[in-house]
């Protein structure tokens, strides 16, 4: 989204200069006035009523629908994205005497370098060619990504990628190549600002743009939302949603309201939006846009139900960002938000130095009558800057770092019973570097900590500059922070890093110390439109990998050579790399074993009586056991007692006799534990396509669960990722997604019970079809 690159407070120090003598004394002598619950000190008479908002249910929208795979669509032309840049709201805490007074910052103590890139690949150029035409439409890139069980797809300004989780390219298509023939909207008018989120509770992806006409300059303004129809992006079917933001509507933006910088939050009930206001085609703030749609309509195909709210302001609610669940659930760890607990939406105060943090509680199926809470105050270290741009090396060109923005994703991250949510934004001291601000919330039982469990403005020397953050914790509360960094310095030009901290150490720092994931090697100098390229980035991303809950995976962008930034318009490039650390293990699944309990008799029991007795046994064999149980009791008796033997499979075996008062039977259940499993037989594959294929075996008698390899060569050196002694339970198919076209793949089982894995099955070699 095209964006001034300066702050008002940045265009003339002498207006600063005036606003502060005639300001500061009255903020000094106020403070105890305006201040805030744990939030600190307001700006006199900027501060805005803090009240809750409520959302209005938007007009049920119908999906149009794509059958197909994402290669085959059609080649339609892509326009540059050109529309008028917009000026953020005043950011008035820089007059507050806090602002002019420096604070001590955390020294950053290095304990260890932050692990070494498992996966570092390229992600889409301006100038790649894309199913629909050229990928790059825009500049900056807007780069941003998700990660799922076997697929990246990353998203720039105008396409998306669809990458296997080695870093080969499966598909790239533009925004418009996907919609076209909708009869929406959004069919030719994709306009950036792209967004991918990978819902892991589903099994699903959701790739979400903006969509506008003549520029930008009036409406309609559409959020433009494709569901996938499955777990496979690349040939699963989408379903299309083309969502009207500026309805008019009461309680909704205005009509020609532009939705920019959207972002979006997936949670246990809706996919949550938020976007900032502004009126065209001033191109004046005029409020924050946040809305709920219903998950379960968009994975069903069915007509949305979603709502739509507007808090109308002039600083307010600017760049609020719903919180994200990433890699929810592994194994046996549990991190999905207590059931009903809201959404949290975060942003950064432009009247004090704090987060403000608001709960989103939805209406029936993500409708309408939810509501925005008011708005919680959060602490944060001040800041004495206003952020600079960052100096590159051989130029006077520099890049904006969007200072101050609350950044994306805010993560919620439950460890234990502690829920908390992670946030990261560029500030700058005077005379310093421009560096991330993190911080960890805490929202444990959905209160909301007026003071962060920790936080910090990481500098960890004073020569790099550091901005255009994004954060996120693993299961284990680990977490890693990606940037881009840069100075006037060569051979420093803008490059991609990340840092990171254990859950253990000590707390407000980063001690796990910077890697490079990729030294650019060029500085951005050539023109925009006829003038200077300064904005970078606007988005970066970093994810959690849901198959394990450790591996971190982080995309920005950065140059390859001076050539492609002196380009005009320049020729960015992007990267995809991953990484973890060594300490954190995905825990395994507690199996659900289905045992099988089969008597081999029907036990008669006799008993010397005058009355006829009728006993029932109830045999529970343990899981992971075949039992063959054998009840037999035995009298002499003149009437003949009928033993009935029922199993049921719970965890815990035990033996319940029934006998009427006149007889008593007692059966003497036997269940055995089988030994430990034969191999299985590996059978031939079924379903092949281009992207996958279904293995099968045979079933083994004893075996309660049976785990798979698939590699890319018979010897099993060089596996799929996610599919290395993957547990696939008690069954005897399997279906591997993600793979390679015209590509041999190979595969084989062993079987496992409580008392061990058998040797491996013979191995099957299928190849993906070529389409």
């Amino acid at each position: 989204m095209k964006r001034k690159q300066n702050y008002k407070l940045r265009a003339s120090a002498l207006q600063i200069s005036l606003a502060l003598a005639l300001t500061s004394i009255s903020a000094v002598l106020f403070a105890a006035s305006f201040g805030s619950p744990g939030g600190g000190t307001q700006v006199p008479g900027a501060e805005e009523p803090n009240v809750p908002v409520s959302t209005m249910a938007i007009d049920k929208v119908a999906p149009a629908v794509f059958n197909g795979d994402v290669r085959d669509l059609p080649q339609v032309p892509q326009t540059e994205l050109a529309r008028p840049e917009l000026e953020p709201p005043f950011n008035a805490k820089q007059l507050l005497a806090e602002a002019h007074v420096p604070q001590p910052e955390t020294p950053n103590i290095p304990l260890a370098p932050m692990p070494a890139p498992i996966q570092n690949f390229p992600g889409i150029t301006r100038t790649d060619i894309c199913t629909g035409g050229q990928c790059g439409a825009g500049t900056p890139p807007d780069t941003n990504g998700a990660v799922g069980r076997n697929h990246y797809i990353q998203a720039v300004n105008s396409a998306y990628g669809i990458y296997s989780k080695t870093g080969t390219l499966l598909a790239s298509f533009t925004e418009n190549a996907l919609w076209t023939g909708s009869g929406t909207f959004c069919d030719g008018n994709g306009g950036g600002d792209p967004v991918v989120i990978y819902d892991a509770l589903a099994d699903r992806w959701i790739l979400t743009h903006l969509a506008y006409s003549g520029g930008g300059s009036t409406g309609p303004f559409y959020q433009c939302i494709a569901a996938s129809k499955t777990s496979d992006p690349v040939s699963g079917g989408w379903y299309l949603y083309a969502v009207r933001t500026d309805t008019g509507a009461a309680g909704q933006p205005p009509v020609n309201t532009i939705n920019d910088y959207p972002k979006f939050g997936v949670w246990t009930d809706c996919l949550y939006y938020a976007a900032n206001g502004f009126q065209m085609p001033a191109g004046s703030y005029n409020g924050g846009e946040f809305a709920s749609f219903s998950r379960s309509d968009m994975y069903a195909g069915l007509p949305l139900t979603g709502a739509l709210g507007f808090a109308a302001s002039t600083s307010d609610f600017f760049t609020m960002i719903p919180s994200d669940l990433e890699a929810p659930v592994v194994g046996d760890y549990n991190g999905v938000p207590p059931a009903g607990r809201p959404n949290f939406y975060v942003q950064e105060s432009l009247t004090a130095f704090n987060y403000r943090v608001r709960t989103f509680t939805p209406g029936t199926n993500c409708g309408g009558g939810g509501t925005l809470s008011a708005a919680t105050t959060v602490s944060q270290t001040s800041y004495t800057g206003s952020g600079p741009r960052v100096p590159q090396p051989n130029t006077t060109n520099t890049l904006d770092t969007l200072f101050d923005r609350m950044m994306q994703k805010v993560q919620y991250r439950k460890v234990g019973s502690a829920e908390s949510l992670w946030v990261v934004h560029p500030v700058q001291n005077s005379g310093q570097t421009n560096r991330p601000q993190w911080a960890q919330i805490n929202v444990t039982g959905g209160t909301i900590a007026t003071t962060p469990v920790q936080q910090q403005i990481y500098g960890p020397d004073s020569t790099l500059h550091r901005w255009m953050g994004s954060i996120a914790a693993d299961i284990e509360g680990n977490v890693a922070l990606g940037y881009s960094t840069s100075n006037g310095t060569s051979p420093n030009f803008p490059s991609i890093a990340y840092s990171g901290r254990l859950a253990g150490d000590p707390l407000n720092t980063l001690p796990q110390t910077e890697t490079q994931l990729i030294a650019g090697a060029g500085s951005q100098t050539g023109t925009c439109g006829g003038s200077a390229c300064t904005r970078w980035g606007d988005y970066a991303s970093m994810s959690v990998d849901p198959s394990d809950g450790c591996t971190f995976w982080y995309t920005t962008e950065y140059y390859t050579s001076q050539a492609n930034g002196s380009s005009n318009p320049p020729i960015w490039s992007t990267r995809i790399g991953s990484f973890k650390f060594p300490s954190c293990a995905a825990p395994t699944a507690t199996p659900s074993a289905t045992p099988t309990a089969t008597p081999t008799s029907t036990p008669v029991a006799t008993a010397t009586a005058t009355a006829t007795a009728t006993a029932s046994a109830t045999f529970t064999p343990t899981p992971g056991a075949t039992a063959t149980a054998t009840a037999t009791a035995t009298a002499t008796a003149t009437a003949t007692a009928t033993a009935t033997v029922t199993f049921t499979p719970t965890p815990t075996p035990e033996s319940s006799p029934t006998p009427t008062p006149t007889a008593t039977v007692t059966p003497t259940p036997t269940p055995t534990a089988a030994p430990t499993p034969a191999a299985p037989t590996a059978l031939n594959a079924t379903n092949r396509t281009a992207t996958s294929f279904t293995a099968n075996w045979s079933n083994v008698s004893g075996a309660t669960g049976y785990r798979l390899d698939v590699a890319r060569n018979a010897t099993f050196v060089n596996y799929v990722p996610g599919y290395q002694d993957l547990d696939v339970g008690n069954t005897t198919s399997r279906s591997v997604t993600g793979l390679t076209r015209s590509t041999n793949y190979y595969y084989r089982l062993r079987a496992y019970n409580d008392n061990g894995t058998s040797p491996n099955s013979n191995v099957i070699r299928v190849k993906t079809t070529p389409h």
